[in-house]
């Protein structure tokens, strides 16, 4: 509640925020079942004429394709089209436009600020930092908010785009829109593993199979993380991104039994790119009950921040122990996206930390190339001892230490990085592999080692994207590999399979891609990239991958089901 006599205007700018604020728990409802349907399968059946749908595109007034989407040029309210028809087959374009609510791409969610005077502006944050946000506005025009002005800020689920295309455009107009955008392919289709240096991706004779774990009817609420409980073969534990829980999977059951061992709903802000993001257990978690998460909290005006809390299970290690957290670290997030989900321990036995770069889009303050803060960072933290201003040890060999520049993060170990969803560690070499989520072009996976930069926003995969925050003399460390938006358009990090000898993918590189569902197997030598296989695509859109207590790989779908590859 606003605490202050409103004007009139004021007052129904706040009834309409409370309104606002109630239409988002609900699906805003589309056109009608039948004539979506109807629709549906007239544009499967009929080939469009692709100049007519052009010509809806650009000049249509009533649909405006074009005031919010362009295909090449300046970017406006919408993303970029360049490439849809590589990201989505004509059936899945097809469900994507009448129903612009089912997929927002991170970076374009609808955003709407209450101001303290009692306005409401909505739009797609373009610039965000602790001293203002600047806002397109479905017009194409920017709105600059202080920060000092904004009461709260809402990130919605709903899309500016229309939905009732239904009920504009006739049977075959729409059939010649789907034709129009059925032919934006990029041109670039081949992977790289450096400049001038394609990679040819080979398919497995045979594919894997995924195995689901659990009974439809056991389906999780949109999980991001699993992982093997210590001490307990058989049991896993699974985050539930926007519920705010970790749910222990007791796996020796028949049929597998379901029971909360960490509820933090109360806690946990949520936005489709925000909420509970990951766990990891203390290497010696069976005797001292130490794990740490990482998630999204809100503060007054409505600023959220990344924190990474240490907790205590109960002495059985079956369920979390009820005990407050203890505060490690945390991260104020200017926008709704680029948070960075992971941590995990290093076979040196210290916390790594991922953070991506705070979004919106495009690293607009540069930084993933500022070493003063942790956005686009990997940090890397002595959770085993303390120093006198920290919660956390620092290591002695982090390798910013030795810079002369007292305003840089001690904790920080490599910089470079958008989008760090996933790493993890080669449990046989201590190799960290990371999977970097791109901008407009590529997807990376990278090897990182202490002290590089890779490259993002002067970098994105091997291709030159911008000079405005370029350091004189500063290298640049390339990616393994990086893969064009033809293949997929949200790498998901994976894991090198280290479980059987006797398997042919024995020391690969396991990993996928959210949108794309596409599953591949990368082996490398000496930090080249020797190989690359397409081995399986996942029936549900690819949110992590995991480990049991045996080491096999495990698949989490972001639509609730857990998997276990048959590598």
């Amino acid at each position: 509640m606003i605490m202050r006599v409103l004007s009139i205007a004021g007052m129904a700018g706040c009834l309409c925020w409370a309104v606002a604020q109630a239409q988002d728990l609900v699906q805003t409802p589309g056109s009608d079942t039948e004539q979506v349907e109807k629709y549906t399968q007239f544009a499967l059946q009929n080939p469009g004429d692709v100049q007519r749908g052009n010509q809806i595109f650009e000049n249509n007034r009533q649909v405006a394709c074009n005031n919010c989407h362009v295909v090449d040029g300046i970017e406006k309210s919408g993303p970029n089209l360049a490439g849809i028809a590589d990201k989505y087959p004509p059936a899945e374009l097809i469900k994507h436009i009448l129903d612009p609510n089912l997929f927002i791409q991170p970076g374009y969610e609808t955003v709407t600020i209450l101001t303290r005077s009692g306005d409401i502006l909505t739009g797609r944050v373009r610039l965000s930092t602790r001293f203002e946000m600047r806002l397109l506005m479905a017009d194409g025009k920017l709105k600059s908010i202080k920060r000092e002005e904004i009461e709260d800020i809402k990130s919605s689920m709903i899309s500016m785009m229309p939905t009732n295309l239904v009920a504009t455009l006739s049977l075959s107009e729409f059939s010649d829109l789907v034709a129009y955008l059925g032919t934006l392919h990029r041109a670039n289709q081949s992977a790289w593993q450096g400049q001038g240096k394609r990679v040819d991706v080979t398919r497995a004779a045979k594919k894997i199979s995924l195995q689901a774990i659990h009974s439809i009817d056991q389906k999780f609420e949109n999980p991001v993380w699993v992982g093997g409980l210590p001490g307990h073969p058989g049991q896993l534990i699974v985050l539930e991104h926007q519920a705010g829980c970790a749910i222990r999977l007791d796996l020796n059951q028949q049929p597998p039994e379901k029971s909360v061992f960490l509820d933090l709903s109360d806690e946990i802000t949520f936005s489709p790119n925000q909420g509970l993001m990951c766990l990891a257990f203390h290497p010696d978690y069976v005797n001292n009950r130490r794990y740490f998460v990482k998630y999204e909290v809100k503060r007054s005006g409505g600023e959220v921040f990344t924190t990474v809390n240490e907790r205590l299970a109960a002495e059985n290690l079956l369920v979390d122990s009820g005990k407050p957290s203890r505060e490690l670290l945390e991260q104020h997030q200017p926008a709704f996206n680029h948070n960075g989900g992971c941590l995990a321990f290093g076979p040196d036995g210290l916390l790594y930390i991922a953070f991506g770069d705070g979004g919106p889009q495009k690293d607009p303050p540069g930084f993933s190339q500022n070493p003063r803060v942790f956005h686009g960072s990997m940090l890397r933290i002595d959770v085993n001892r303390r120093e006198k201003d920290l919660p956390y040890g620092i290591p002695p060999d982090n390798p910013f230490l030795s810079n002369k520049d007292p305003l840089i993060k001690r904790e920080t170990w490599a910089i470079g990085f958008r989008e760090p969803w996933r790493f993890s560690f080669d449990s046989l070499t201590g190799d960290l592999w990371l999977g970097d989520v791109g901008q407009n072009e590529f997807e990376e996976v990278c090897l990182v080692k202490p002290g590089e930069n890779h490259g993002w926003n002067v970098y994105e995969g091997f291709t030159h994207f911008s000079d405005e925050y370029r350091r004189v003399n500063e290298i640049y460390t390339d990616p393994l590999l990086a893969y064009p938006r033809s293949m997929g358009v949200s790498v998901t990090g994976g894991f090198v399979y280290r479980a059987n000898k006797a398997s042919p993918y024995y020391g690969a590189y396991i990993f996928g891609d959210y949108e794309s569902r596409k599953i591949w197997a990368l082996r490398q030598e000496a930090g080249q990239l020797v190989s690359l296989r397409e081995i399986g695509s996942a029936e549900e859109h690819i949110a992590a991958f995991g480990l049991d207590s045996d080491g096999q790989i495990l698949m989490v779908g972001y639509e609730g089901t857990i998997f276990r590859l048959g590598l």
